[in-house]
């Protein structure tokens, strides 16, 4: 498989899938990433953005998104989540850390990028790109309950590196300072990170899930780009098992009355589920899968589409066109022998010669152009598959 995406950001890419750091580590100038002030400024001064896609940070804590939208103001209606670029400016100017949240979704050169991380990385990929002005910090000390990679684009900011307090957390486990011993917090204050560096344009700095970081710009305002790598663990997958049993009518009958009050029924009730759950996952058949795939899939991001690129004017037998094998975030074959595409938002099937064909276009996963005069199917089969697969976003123009 290509690494093209993560070799933009990292050295040795596939050294690390084949085994990722379980340490924070950082790569000087390692990143061709183009991500900069100016992009930050073009989307931020577009006037569009909803709240769900900005956050402001001041003095480590969030600010209540009513203070920068135009809620409870005189503008016309449905601009009341929309964020106000005069107040986003004075946020800055006080020192503010601006979050662009799910910026895979608003800028489409990041979006592209995160299809295909998640291709060669088989995760979800997503990002958020933090602005911090000159001398001032967002979050202070915390931990993720997912590894990230972050990518320096603009400015430089220095960041602490420690090991645990708590090791693996989980996504319903997330940083408590409250919960953390004084033992802990000293050594976080005033011990030797295990890193500390401060990254600038290019460089990237790698930090696993747990670990604690504490970043602050420097005398330059800080850009970067936070690329998130969730973790899929054991507890995921029971809980995804424990949530089919829902279509078990045994699971779903009611408990006995009076199950806060007795510690006999509580005894009772525990000791029947277990049995039934003993039953259950005795009869599971570990191959009988698809749900789950189709659960996790739901977490990718959909395949950009491109309409008037790909569209107009229609495709002919020698409009040449490349593989997106990206856009694909699943890929498996029905009993009946059709071939089930899963693009993240929706699912397209294939049959027959078609379906063999698209399989191997996906498996090649090669970025050398083709027509659909190539193809080994009749002419207007073949072109009709190349405008599916222009409209699903599995094949672009190679022009674009």
């Amino acid at each position: 498989m290509r690494t093209e995406a993560l070799s933009s950001l990292i050295p040795d890419a596939a050294g690390f899938l084949d085994q990722p750091p379980t340490e924070a580590v950082a790569w000087r100038g390692s990143s061709s990433l183009d991500f900069g002030l100016a992009a930050v400024g073009e989307l931020i001064d577009h006037g569009s953005l909803q709240r769900q896609m900005v956050s402001l940070v001041k003095d480590g804590q969030r600010v209540a998104p009513a203070a920068y939208t135009w809620a409870g103001q005189p503008i016309q209606p449905g601009f009341a989540d929309v964020v106000r670029t005069t107040k986003v400016s004075a946020y800055i100017g006080a020192g503010a850390t601006t979050v662009l949240e799910s910026l895979h979704r608003i800028w489409k050169p990041i979006g592209d990028l995160c299809r295909r991380l998640s291709h060669e990385t088989g995760l979800p990929i997503s990002a958020n790109a933090y602005l911090t002005p000159a001398g001032s910090q967002g979050f202070a000390h915390h931990y993720d309950t997912h590894s990230v990679l972050i990518v320096q684009t603009a400015g430089s900011k220095t960041w602490q590196l420690h090991a645990p307090v708590y090791n693996d957390p989980l996504e319903h486990q997330p940083w408590d300072g409250s919960k953390v011993t004084e033992a802990e917090w000293d050594r976080l204050r005033t011990g030797t990170p295990f890193l500390e560096v401060t990254l600038k344009p290019g460089d990237s700095l790698w930090i696993p899930r747990g670990w604690i970081h504490n970043g602050f710009a420097t005398d330059d305002h800080s850009l970067h780009v936070s690329f998130s790598f969730p973790t899929l663990t054991p507890y995921w997958l029971a809980g995804e098992l424990v949530r089919a049993l829902g279509s078990e009518r045994a699971f779903r009958a009611e408990l006995p009355w009076g199950f806060g009050r007795s510690a006999d029924l509580r005894a009772e009730a525990l000791a029947t589920t277990a049995k039934l759950l003993a039953a259950h996952f005795a009869a599971l058949v570990p191959t009988d899968n698809q749900e789950l795939a189709d659960s996790y899939r739901r977490f990718s991001l959909e395949s950009a589409r491109r309409p008037m690129d790909n569209f107009l004017p229609a495709p002919t037998l020698d409009t040449q066109v490349r593989t997106v094998a990206e856009a694909a975030a699943g890929v498996d074959w029905t009993p009946a022998g059709r071939l089930r595409v899963h693009l993240g938002d929706s699912i397209v099937e294939f049959e027959d010669a078609p379906a063999r064909v698209v399989a191997e276009l996906l498996t090649a996963d090669s970025s050398t152009p083709w027509t659909a005069r190539t193809l080994e199917l009749p002419e207007q089969d073949a072109l009709d598959l190349v405008t599916l697969l222009l409209r699903t976003g599995l094949a672009v123009r190679a022009a674009i």
